[in-house]
């Protein structure tokens, strides 16, 4: 039995309920750093309408990533699918087709899409932290079976206890500090894309070797999950663009020098 919250007219999961918690609150992080660096992108029309769009486009490409990266477990509880209530939101999922769609809006509204993305890693960073803990109440996305010292007695999605490696708590760490770290950066008012990119890169990374640790369910692409082969896509990903950040300013200051 997966606990909830009793609102006396009707049950909430917890689980449900730190999903409900975590998106605003990330929300709200995104905005108010968003008013701190573009008064266009934080506009409230454009920023409503920029959220709106993510987290409706996120839920779709959250949801299917999930019942496709654990089809063995849906093939034999089909009416699960259109419950997420129950567990079942990939994050990765949702960051691609949001990223996709946010890159779009950005283009319409002929705004940089690097402050939505900047805007989009301080928020996220909170709101999964938020996120892993319902994890951790749900038994969702739990860690592998082990003796080892640091092994907690910890249920997984179907309520079967067992020593396990701590992974949800080691995911509430990582984002918690990568938020608390992003935001410090963020004062120091770095170039356009910088936290995003350092979102992806560390949260990426962290959970391409974690995931080494994940005992639920999964596609497996040879020895990796298939979580962390788009995690290690990321990790690529976040290293070019890096790169490339790193290139314009070298190349901005080199033509400031010839000038």
């Amino acid at each position: 039995m997966h606990p909830t919250i009793d609102l006396n007219w009707f049950e909430i999961p917890v689980y449900t309920a730190m999903i409900m918690l975590g998106a605003p609150a990330g929300l709200l992080a995104a905005y108010l750093f968003l008013r701190t660096r573009s008064r266009r992108a934080s506009a409230l029309p454009v920023f409503l309408d920029a959220a709106v769009i993510v987290f409706a486009v996120g839920w779709i490409g959250a949801r299917a990533y999930h019942v496709a990266a654990h089809w063995d477990y849906y093939t034999a509880r089909l009416d699960e699918i259109a419950q997420p209530g129950l567990g079942g939101l990939a994050m990765r999922g949702a960051l691609i087709l949001a990223l996709v769609a946010l890159v779009i809006y950005a283009a319409a509204r002929r705004i940089s899409f690097w402050y939505f993305a900047d805007a989009a890693a301080i928020g996220l960073a909170l709101g999964q932290a938020i996120g892993w803990v319902g994890a951790l109440a749900q038994g969702a996305n739990y860690g592998v079976v082990s003796d080892s010292q640091i092994a907690v007695d910890l249920p997984d999605l179907y309520g079967l206890v067992q020593p396990r490696f701590p992974l949800q708590y080691f995911e509430i760490a990582l984002f918690v500090l990568l938020f608390i770290g992003l935001v410090i950066v963020a004062f120091q008012s770095p170039r356009a894309g910088t936290l995003f990119i350092a979102y992806l890169l560390a949260a990426s990374a962290a959970n391409l070797a974690l995931g080494f640790q994940r005992g639920d369910d999964t596609v497996y692409v040879g020895a990796l999950r298939i979580d962390q082969v788009v995690d290690a896509g990321f990790v690529v990903l976040a290293a070019l663009l890096g790169l490339w950040q790193w290139a314009t300013v070298r190349r901005a200051a080199h033509e400031g020098n010839v000038g």
